[in-house]
């Protein structure tokens, strides 16, 4: 032999992973993707809600197009109706007898959550739109 020294298979020679160094990855390559999995989760939600506001913003557009494309005159003071677009009540009414007339178009939307003390509740909320006809004929 030559003098050196024979390798020996102890500690600082040895390649590789220990188990628990393996478990301590495989924990926090779990914690992330959970993480990652509730974003998903929460962006969906939102991206449902937001088209689902899109659609009742588009339903309380065409009633108010409706209203005013009807050319609401003096005669028309008081009138009010109510209707159902996609599931969903809509009333309207118009108030005042000349330029401007106020018209109130009154939305159901289903399914919003709301505080009431300390719990949570999902409930029918109510919206309220306002608008002013300065004209009492579109289009003149």
């Amino acid at each position: 032999m030559n003098g050196r020294p024979i390798a020996t298979r102890g500690p600082a020679s040895r390649g590789g992973f220990s188990l628990i160094e393996v478990m301590v990855g495989v924990t926090m390559l779990g914690a992330a993707l959970l993480g990652l999995a509730a974003a998903a989760s929460v962006g969906l939600q939102q991206t449902t809600r937001s088209r689902q506001d899109s659609q009742y913003w588009a339903d309380a557009q065409r009633v108010i197009d409706s209203v005013i494309g009807a050319g609401f005159r003096a005669g028309n003071n008081g009138a009010s109706g109510s209707t159902t677009v996609n599931g969903r009540t809509i009333e309207w009414s118009i108030t005042g007898s000349s330029a401007p007339q106020k018209v109130r178009v009154v939305v159901w939307r289903n399914g919003y959550q709301t505080k009431i003390g300390l719990s949570s509740q999902y409930a029918t909320v109510k919206d309220t739109v306002i608008l002013y006809l300065s004209k009492s004929t579109p289009g003149s």
